[in-house]
């Protein structure tokens, strides 16, 4: 069998390339079988059930997370015996204790964020909207706004569960420690605000009522003078 897995922080492009797969394999006539959809199936016995014809068959796994230790090791073991396509995706990067347990054979491809994205969020902070304003339409000329908009929000809620419980993040150290130097140019007050106007403008976009783009610039003119 051959193991593709696509893992790594910019899900918006790895998410892209899961599609690729599966619309290449559909031109093809394969079949599609999403692993997680059948709950009442094991690893092996998804892989195994479908022996004939499983050369044009395509298993799409999206919670490798959800599988047990045992049959991951049950995969490494037997993938050569096995006919057919894996792509294993996951929507951030996988922990080695995972990793080490896939077959030897196994096509890895990691989808790691872009530096001007690092580079936006990192400059959102009081006192530097000039900076961050620049960046962010630096960014929304190559990325979805949607995607940006999520990944603001996410840094948004790490920024102040660190101010309030560090503890509580099951971060490395360094990325605490970061998300800590960055939390300090905010009260928690005004992380609170600036997480509601976020709420806000994705319910004015979703209810097209507002721009997000619009409502970005906004808030990041308003909320960092």
């Amino acid at each position: 069998m051959k193991t593709i897995l696509l893992h790594g922080d910019y899900t918006q492009a790895s998410y892209e390339r899961l599609q690729k797969f599966i619309k290449v394999a559909k031109k093809r006539g394969w079949e599609i079988q999403r692993i997680n959809s059948n709950k009442s199936l094991s690893l092996p016995e998804a892989l195994t059930s479908a022996a004939l014809f499983a050369n044009n068959r395509l298993f799409v796994l999206e919670d490798v997370r959800s599988i047990k230790k045992q049959e991951l090791e049950w995969l490494a073991k037997k993938s050569v015996k096995i006919e057919g396509n894996l792509v294993i995706y996951h929507g951030g990067f996988l922990p080695q204790t995972i990793l080490k347990f896939l077959p030897k054979d196994t096509k890895i491809e990691e989808f790691k964020l872009p530096r001007l994205i690092f580079a936006f969020l990192d400059s959102f902070s009081p006192k530097n909207s000039k900076k961050a304003l620049k960046l962010f339409h630096q960014v929304s000329e190559k990325e979805p706004v949607e995607f940006i908009f999520a990944l603001l929000s996410r840094h948004l809620r790490d920024l102040y569960w660190v101010k309030v419980d560090a503890e509580g993040l099951n971060y490395p150290s360094w990325r605490i420690s970061k998300l800590k130097k960055q939390a300090k140019f905010f009260s928690e007050s005004l992380l609170k605000e600036i997480i509601s106007d976020l709420a806000e403008a994705d319910i004015k976009a979703k209810t097209s009522k507002a721009s997000l783009k619009d409502s970005l610039d906004f808030l990041i003119i308003t909320k960092l003078e």
